[in-house]
């Protein structure tokens, strides 16, 4: 009789823990598919931007002020940066000329 009652608290208890395993589990699934979209939404940010950087960054600059060129050389960077960024979310690889972002 005490055996069937504790091994019947036992299957309670081990259920409740399971049903508010579960349910912390989905909230958690969600939490993720949210953080999904938003991360996709920021690539398809990051992908337009860098293409725009990029483009900027090949145009002929007709000035010899270093002010110019440096924020050619920011622009480039900035084309870096982005780069780096998308990689580290996607896990892809892309290759880029020149020197690590600092």
């Amino acid at each position: 009789m005490i055996f069937s009652f504790f091994l019947s608290l036992i299957c309670v208890c081990s259920l409740t823990c399971l049903y508010f395993s579960v349910k912390k589990n989905l909230e958690f699934i969600d939490v993720y598919e949210s953080t999904m979209l938003q991360i996709e939404e920021s690539l398809e940010v990051l992908s337009f931007y860098q293409k725009r950087i990029e483009r900027k960054s090949k145009l002929e600059v007709f000035s010899d002020d270093f002010i110019v060129k440096e924020l050619v050389e920011d622009i480039k960077q900035s084309k870096k940066a982005v780069l780096l960024v998308s990689e580290k979310l996607t896990g892809e690889k892309e290759n880029f000329e020149g020197e690590d972002v600092a």
